[in-house]
């Protein structure tokens, strides 16, 4: 047997079959350079081997997911776009953040108020009717400081936020409502009464919080990328994603066979029926999308054409070292990973900054 038939009879033995998880750990340590290199990036859905057919010839496989995908192995796609997460907008997690904290204050203003209205209150007998007043007017001051600070933090929503700032004011006066009411039913200054009393108002605390808080992650103008759209656009992309990597088989295994890297007018071609078909997905999440300056479909030809200058410049592998093969083809699956994983993470990225803007 020549040298290269050799060499795919080895590889396809590495890589072909199904080994004991100990047998493939031991493969590892004896090529420490492959090790250095695959512990440095986590692939959980690209798997790339040469193994036995058949008929006896040597097939070459990369199999990858993209945005949630399943790559043979049953891998999650790496770096996948996670539907709804990708839609709701990070700017209004990082309201509602805020938000959660201005309730924390308002917390801490209603404890001032109630230990000095249990001042006011005997051993045996609830607060006077001037405690009460007293209380009332500093839960009043303390609501009003929550509507500004919300309306403050929600400043940064311009097409939407004083809309919700009115909505969360309703909110705000019932739990200012509930409070008041609360504070009339302290029987007395036992350490039990006013714990009931904290008990009580903790629970309108935490609906307002809670119903103010779904209003911020719920806010969702026309024309907002949902996560049913992006769920389509990571099904177009994975197809796309999987059609390069059947175009890949061919010149991986010629350049295996012929101890040579990867043809490059193979790697072009396959690299732009890629780039139209992600053209194609992105602009499936609409035209006000595409017409907008989150357009990421420039950046994605940038990364596609280093992907291309990646592919071509990959070493090619030595006649008769198994080994080097080896780096070859794992080289190979981590370059279209990385790019798979940019591609992605730029898209994502594009999609919030448009829902931001919409905000």
């Amino acid at each position: 047997m020549n040298g290269s038939g050799e060499i795919l009879r080895r590889v396809g033995a590495l890589w072909g079959g199904r080994r004991p998880v100990k047998a493939r750990r031991r493969a590892r340590v004896a090529s420490p350079s492959l090790e250095d290199l695959e512990g440095r990036v986590v692939l959980s859905a690209l798997t790339v081997g040469v193994g036995s057919t058949g008929s006896g010839q040597s097939g070459f496989a990369i199999n990858q997911g993209f945005g949630g995908g399943q790559g043979s192995g049953g891998g999650q796609g790496q770096g996948g776009c996670q539907g709804q997460g990708a839609a709701q907008s990070s700017l209004l997690n990082q309201d509602a953040a805020a938000v959660r904290q201005a309730f924390q204050t308002f917390d801490a203003s209603y404890l001032a108020a109630v230990a000095t209205l249990r001042q006011t209150a005997t051993s045996t007998s609830g607060p006077t009717a001037a405690g009460l007043t007293a209380f009332d007017s500093a839960i009043a001051t303390a609501v009003s400081s929550l509507n500004a600070s919300i309306s403050t933090d929600l400043g940064n929503l311009t097409n939407t936020g004083s809309a919700l700032s009115t909505t969360i004011d309703t909110y705000t006066a019932t739990l200012q409502n509930e409070v008041e009411s609360a504070a009339t039913g302290l029987a007395n200054s036992s350490n039990a009464s006013v714990l009931s009393l904290n008990q009580e108002v903790n629970g309108y605390l935490h609906s307002a919080e809670s119903q103010t808080t779904s209003a911020i992650l719920s806010d969702s103008p026309a024309g907002t990328i949902t996560s049913t759209t992006l769920q389509s656009y990571k099904q177009a992309a994975s197809a796309a994603f999987q059609a390069f990597s059947t175009s890949i088989n061919a010149a991986a295994q010629t350049a295996v066979s012929g101890s040579t890297g990867l043809s490059s007018t193979a790697v072009s071609t396959a690299v732009a029926t890629l780039q139209t078909a992600l053209d194609s997905a992105v602009s499936g999440l609409g035209s006000a999308f595409t017409a907008s300056t989150d357009n990421p479909t420039s950046t994605v030809a940038t990364d596609l054409a280093t992907l291309t200058s990646q592919l071509t410049a990959i070493v090619a592998p030595t006649a008769g070292s198994t080994s080097s093969a080896n780096l070859f083809l794992r080289t190979i699956r981590v370059t279209i990973a990385q790019t798979q994983a940019a591609i992605n993470q730029v898209v994502v990225t594009a999609v919030q900054n448009y829902n931001n803007s919409l905000l």
